[in-house]
């Protein structure tokens, strides 16, 4: 049947207008985990034990630790010297938890609307902090927003700021009764009005038990289906699926391997891991199907429940008694145990999930090792992505996950893979926006921005207003240095179009800086600054054009804020020693200059800033040393042979100082300093 509230224009009420009238319904899901998936942190939902361990990411060197001060909870990044001496200090708040707490419980700080993940997890299981998923392999330290398509299943819907990529003006707390009945308010209005409705079923709210059972399953499966990749259908958003939708209008799902496949399954699906159960099949056949809400009561938590909350329902069918004697099958036997093993996921480490397939299973060893985890998100060169719900998935969705997924891998062959496919659906069809999109952004992102431009081109001609188009169209026109007229006209419509994008303000920003125009380039960097505090290119980029302006103070103030967001930039250490230099402070001039050396220590800019610094200061030797490093990194290094020829003059080494002089007028014909040294030394 058609619901009302999918079909007509209906709005969310949040759970509160569900209480009043469905009391044993909502406070017996208040105890569930959806209920209980997003919420602000504080000594009442506080579990966790503070202070934590120092947790160390063994690749970049940051020291993390959870700390609780009273009422506040915070996440602690350090860095040390070889000395073991502090050198790098910065916290951020744990507001917000991401995770009912039965597998784990993952942090987030906000910033002008944005979530940022924090790099700590508590979990639960083993009751121990270490890296959130993914970060001990790519560490985002404080900076790895929340995207809308991660906050659509973790909580209930947001109301979100567009084309932002996960700036947020309201977050609610906890996924709601909505998110399986739809919208509420037709409900609400039409059941005040007249309690009861006319027909046996009520059509003004979706109740998933009466539709067909693929678009039951569905309900679930928005969420609890992880395919290798996944993408939003052209004209969808993050928050547009409702109940009783077919899951593959809302999503092109795509898998490495065919999902008939039992030993090759590229994906993490209960659902589908439980259609290829037995007891599934066979309860299909006789027209009463095993389904998610067989064994889980959508409004009733069981995380405190012991094993007879799930065998109850399976002794529906399958009496003791009656089994044959593999192991003992008793009253107390634990069906879940033997049947559905637990498995470890290399995506969530130290925790582990219900394989949902039922089964017998033979050995421990299979029990263990029944779900092969390590190659869910694997591609091999020779493998292809396949539709994973539909045959039918129309080409265009294929090729764009090929580019999808070599950009979150950084696989430049797949990305191309799917630049081409698209090129070649380009000449016998007519796309739409985003394939355009990716299609050009493939090839921006792989070093071709004239490749780029027909694809760009086409996006922004598709919908000339989508921020993210429009800037990397303009940064395909500045790579191939087209008419500057035009691409300030596409960096300035797309932060029009969303003035939110503080990384497109540092775009535009840095273009109008190269364009010799530094007073509005501070204009366009402070407005990065404002939209988005925590953006380290923000702080540096202001920080330098105020630098290049002349307004040393304000321009301190932004690079050590700087160093603060990303202490490993060494181009934002060697700018502040500068403006240290400019602003009369040596020491602090020398640490920064010795902070991008460290940082850099084969950087020739930097190690010639030291060297300068040196010179000024008198310590010539010391000078000479990094003076020879820079020009040894950089042969044609004018400067830092004008300023080795000044040392060596200074020491009254004049044959030296005639020999890196002529190197440097003949690396920079005209370069001054070296030509005054020429004059005094001949």
């Amino acid at each position: 049947m058609a619901f009302r509230n999918i079909a007509e224009p209906a709005t969310f009420t949040g759970d509160a207008a569900c209480a009043s009238c469905h009391e044993d319904q909502y406070a017996g899901y208040q105890a569930h985990g959806m209920a209980n998936s997003f919420y602000h942190l504080n000594a009442e939902t506080a579990v966790e034990d503070f202070p934590g361990p120092w947790v160390r990411d063994p690749n970049g060197g940051y020291e993390y630790r959870a700390e609780r001060n009273g009422d506040r909870f915070v996440q602690v990044e350090i860095l040390r010297d070889a000395s073991g001496r502090e050198i790098h200090r910065l916290e951020r708040e744990m507001r917000f938890v991401m995770g009912s707490g039965t597998t784990a419980r993952t942090y987030f700080d906000e910033s002008q609307g944005y979530l940022y993940e924090l790099p700590l997890t508590w979990y639960t299981q083993e009751g121990r902090w270490d890296f959130s998923p993914g970060y001990r392999v790519a560490n985002k330290r404080f900076d790895r927003k929340v995207p809308e398509r991660c906050m659509a299943c973790h909580n209930a819907y947001p109301e979100a700021v567009p084309e932002t990529g996960g700036k947020y003006i309201s977050i609610p707390e906890g996924i709601s009764c909505e998110r399986c009945h739809g919208p509420g308010s037709l409900h609400v209005s039409e059941r005040l009005a007249v309690p009861e409705p006319v027909s046996e079923v009520d059509s003004t709210i979706v109740n998933p038990a009466h539709l067909a059972f693929e678009r039951r399953l569905d309900v679930c499966q928005q969420c609890h289906l992880h395919t290798t990749v996944s993408l939003l259908k052209e004209g969808q958003g993050a928050f547009d699926y409702r109940p009783s939708h077919d899951l593959s209008s809302w999503v092109a799902m795509f898998a490495s391997t065919e999902p008939e496949s039992d030993d090759e399954i590229a994906v993490i699906s209960h659902a589908d891991r439980m259609k290829q159960s037995a007891c599934f099949i066979e309860t299909l056949a006789v027209g009463a199907s095993l389904e998610c809400t067989t064994c889980h009561n959508p409004h009733q938590g069981f995380r405190t429940s012991g094993p007879e909350y799930f065998n109850q329902t399976c002794l529906t069918c399958h009496q003791p008694a009656e089994l044959e004697l593999v192991a003992a099958h008793d009253a107390s036997a634990n069906c879940i145990d033997c049947h559905m093993p637990k498995v470890e996921s290399s995506e969530a480490p130290h925790s582990s999930f219900t394989d949902h397939k039922i089964r017998v299973v033979s050995t421990r060893d299979e029990r263990a090792n029944s779900l092969p985890t390590e190659r869910l998100s694997e591609l091999e060169p020779d493998q292809e992505l396949v539709a994973y719900r539909s045959a039918g998935e129309p080409a265009v969705y294929q090729a764009m996950a090929y580019v999808v997924l070599g950009r979150r891998r950084g696989d430049v062959p797949m990305m191309l893979r799917g630049a081409d496919l698209l090129d070649g659906l380009a000449g016998e069809e007519e796309l739409f926006g985003e394939a355009h999109f990716l299609r050009g952004l493939a090839r921006l992102q792989t070093g071709d921005a004239r490749g780029a431009v027909p694809g760009l081109q086409a996006a922004t001609g598709a919908d000339g207003e989508i921020p993210e188009r429009l800037n990397a169209l303009a940064q395909a026109y500045e790579a191939l240095g087209q008419n500057r007229a035009t691409i300030e006209s596409l960096y300035r419509r797309a932060v029009t179009a969303q003035p939110a994008r503080a990384d497109i303000w540092v775009n535009l920003g840095r273009f109008l800086e190269a364009s010799g125009r530094v007073d509005d380039a501070v204009d366009a960097y402070r407005e990065a600054v404002r939209q988005e505090p925590w953006l380290p290119e923000g702080a540096y980029n202001l920080g330098t054009a105020l630098a290049r302006a002349g307004a040393f103070d304000e321009a301190r103030a932004y690079l050590l804020e700087s160093v603060a967001l990303e202490p490993r930039n060494p181009q934002a250490w060697g700018n502040l020693g500068a403006v240290y230099g400019q602003m009369g402070a040596p020491d602090s001039s020398r640490y920064a200059f010795e902070q991008a050396v460290e940082l850099a220590p084969r950087d020739p800019v930097a190690l010639g800033n030291l060297g300068a610094f040196l010179l000024n200061v008198a310590e010539y030797d010391l000078a000479i040393e990094y003076l020879d490093r820079a020009v040894q990194e950089d042969p044609g290094f004018a400067d830092a042979l004008a300023n080795r020829a000044l040392a060596h003059l200074r020491q009254g080494e004049r044959a030296s100082a005639r020999l890196y002089a002529g190197r440097a007028l003949e690396a920079a014909p005209g370069h001054a300093l070296a030509g005054q040294i020429l004059q005094e030394v001949n």
